[in-house]
C-alpha cells in the first residue's frame, strides 16, 4: 500500500532542524560578541540526509565534498567571517564560498559557543585526558551584557511567556533550558481613558492575580527575548524588569582545570597529551622539571589566559597559537605552557558535533568527521657544524 491513509512518513530532516540540535548543546546565543556563528549558508528548510563536519572548510574539505557530497556541511571556525566584497572562485577567502554554494552545500558553523558550552571543546579535550574534577576556568558565557529579565504575566500565560523567551535564545543556564523561577501575587493597575486592559475596564482600578516569571537572556539575545516575550504577553503594555547580571551567571565559560587520575613528572604527563590528543608537535616553555597534577585547557588560541592558570594552581597548560613574548614569559615563570597547535586542541568537539546530530536524528541523517591537521608541519633544519657561525 503506497501513499494511503494510515501510512505516516518521517518529516524530512532540515537544516533548521540541525542547527536546533546543536542549539541544545552548543547554544549560538552565546558566542561572543564578535564571532560569526549559526546558518551562514543556504536554505534553513533544505532536506538534510548527509552532513560532513569539519575544522574549517579547506580545500582538502571542499574536495571531499566533491568526491562524496553532502547536504550540510558543520564546521567549527566560521565559512563566513570577515566581510567579504565579492564571491569568486580564484579568491582565497570566498573560494570556498563560491564552491560550496555552487554545490548547494549549506553551512552551519558553531564556534565561540562551542568553546564556551559547559560540554564544549576544551571539555572534550579534558575528557580525553581523563582530567576530573572539571570545572569552567573562567566562568561566565563569552557574549557580554547578559540580564535577568522578570515579567509580571496572568498564571494562564505564563508558560507562553516562557516558550516565547527560550524560542529566542533566552532562559538558558549552562546546559539546562527552560530556566525560570516563578512566583504569585497580586497586580494592579488602573487603565487610561484610551487603554484596551485585557481584565477590567478604562478608569477602574483592577487587582489581578499574576505571576512574577524570572528568566535570563545572553546579552546578544536580549532585545530579540524582550521582543517575543511581548509578542507573546496577553497585556496591552506589560511590566518588564531587565537586570544586568555579572559575568557567568549563564554557566559555561573559557577553558578548563582539573585533576589527572595520578600526579605525573612533567614528561610522563607530556607523553599523556600526546598520547590522548595526537597533536602534530608539542612545544613547551617554562621549567622542565614539575610534578604534575592539576592541568588547564583552552583549546585553540588560549595563551592569553595562562595568568588564569596560574590563578587556578595549574601545574601545566595545555593550549594552542603561543606567542614569543608569551613564550618568554612562560620561560619565566614556574608553570610550564604546552602549545599543541591551534587545530590538535579544537578538533575533538568534532566527534561531539556527531554525537549531538546522530542522538538526535538516529537511521534518518548520516554524519561523518574529518579530524583536521594542523596547516603548519614540523621540518627539522640540520644542525650546524662546531665552529659554524650563523
Amino acid at each position: 500500500m503506497r501513499g494511503g491513509a494510515g501510512v505516516s512518513r518521517r518529516a524530512a530532516v532540515t537544516v533548521n532542524d540541525v542547527w536546533r540540535a546543536l542549539d541544545e548543546r552548543f547554544p549560538f546565543a552565546h558566542c561572543a560578541d564578535w564571532d560569526n556563528v549559526g546558518i551562514l549558508l543556504g536554505d534553513p528548510d533544505a532536506p538534510v540526509r548527509s552532513v560532513l563536519i569539519a575544522l574549517d572548510a579547506t580545500p582538502a574539505v571542499i574536495a571531499r565534498l566533491r568526491r562524496r557530497p553532502a547536504d550540510l556541511l558543520v564546521t567549527h571556525h566560521p565559512v563566513v567571517f570577515t566581510p567579504l566584497k565579492s564571491v569568486r572562485p580564484d579568491l582565497g577567502p570566498s573560494a570556498a564560498v563560491f564552491a560550496l554554494l555552487r554545490m548547494g552545500v549549506a553551512v552551519i558553523s558553531a564556534h565561540t559557543n562551542a568553546d564556551a558550552a559547559p560540554r564544549g571543546v576544551s571539555h572534550a579535550m579534558a575528557r580525553r585526558l581523563r582530567l576530573r574534577g572539571i570545572r569552567p576556568l573562567i566562568p561566565g558565557e563569552p557574549s557580554s551584557g547578559a540580564c535577568k529579565i522578570v515579567v509580571f504575566v496572568p498564571p494562564s500565560h505564563a508558560e507562553a511567556v516562557l516558550g516565547a523567551a527560550a524560542e529566542a535564545g533566552g532562559a538558558r543556564i549552562g546546559d539546562y533550558s527552560r530556566c525560570s523561577f516563578r512566583t504569585q501575587g497580586t497586580g494592579t493597575f488602573l487603565g487610561g481613558p484610551d487603554s484596551f486592559p485585557r481584565f477590567g475596564t478604562p478608569g477602574t482600578e483592577e487587582r489581578v492575580e499574576e505571576v512574577r516569571l524570572e528568566t535570563v537572556a545572553p546579552g546578544s539575545r536580549v532585545r530579540a527575548v524582550l521582543c517575543a516575550v511581548r509578542k507573546a504577553h496577553p497585556y496591552e503594555e506589560p511590566a518588564i524588569d531587565v537586570v544586568p547580571l555579572r559575568e557567568g551567571a549563564l554557566g559555561g565559560g573559557i577553558g578548563i582545570v582539573g585533576e589527572l587520575p595520578e600526579p605525573l613528572p612533567l614528561d610522563r604527563a607530556l607523553d599523556a597529551v600526546r598520547r590522548a590528543l595526537r597533536p602534530s608537535w608539542i612545544h613547551v616553555a617554562g621549567p622542565r622539571r614539575k610534578t604534575v597534577r592539576r592541568v588547564a585547557i583552552v583549546g585553540g588560541s588560549g595563551a592569553e589566559f595562562a595568568f588564569a592558570a596560574r590563578e587556578a594552581g595549574a601545574d601545566l597548560y595545555v593550549t594552542g597559537d603561543v606567542k614569543y613574548h608569551q613564550a618568554l614569559d612562560a620561560a619565566a615563570g614556574d608553570m610550564p605552557v604546552a602549545d599543541i597547535g591551534h587545530a590538535s586542541g579544537e578538533r575533538w568537539i568534532l566527534p561531539e558535533f556527531r554525537r549531538v546530530i546522530r542522538a538526535r536524528f538516529p537511521g534518518a541523517v548520516s554524519a561523518r568527521v574529518i579530524m583536521d591537521e594542523e596547516p603548519l608541519r614540523a621540518v627539522h633544519a640540520g644542525r650546524r657544524r662546531g665552529g659554524e657561525k650563523p
